[in-house]
């Protein structure tokens, strides 16, 4: 996908949980650029980053949180899986970049950061489940 896909790598995931307080701040407040220019390329891109930093911090603290039960590779399994289809899911709708005209980067990142913005709430809520609504251990 020419750089626009969510990176899928395994072992980003035990990283230091630090970085992932600097993307909380990068999504709580936006970039200059879309300040400036909200409909921008560089806008979407910088939106899709900074959520995709927020997603790995949830995920990071999720993972840390069923830390060496059964839960904890199916937490990675599900999150491999889950941005392998986001990637063809947005492939599919946008059709390939030799297709799709100039716009087809921010299309992409548009995608993305709908998608992941998605992800975001499924994590947090994994976070802070109790009992019943937590997947099981």
């Amino acid at each position: 996908m020419h750089g626009r896909g969510l990176w899928c790598g395994g072992g980003w995931m035990l990283a230091v949980v630090a970085s992932g307080l600097m993307a909380q701040a990068a999504v709580a407040a936006p970039a200059p650029i879309c300040q400036t220019q909200p409909q921008s390329p560089a806008c979407a891109a910088q939106t899709r980053h900074a959520l995709n930093d927020r997603m790995t911090h949830l995920y990071r603290l999720e993972l840390q949180k069923v830390m060496g039960t059964y839960a904890e590779r199916r937490l990675d399994h599900a999150q491999n899986l889950w941005r392998r289809w986001v990637n063809a899911e947005c492939l599919f709708r946008d059709g390939p970049p030799g297709r799709g005209g100039a716009d087809w980067n921010r299309r992409q990142d548009d995608c993305l950061s709908g998608m992941i913005r998605t992800r975001i709430a499924q994590l947090d809520g994994f976070l802070h489940c109790s009992g019943a609504t937590c997947p099981p251990r």
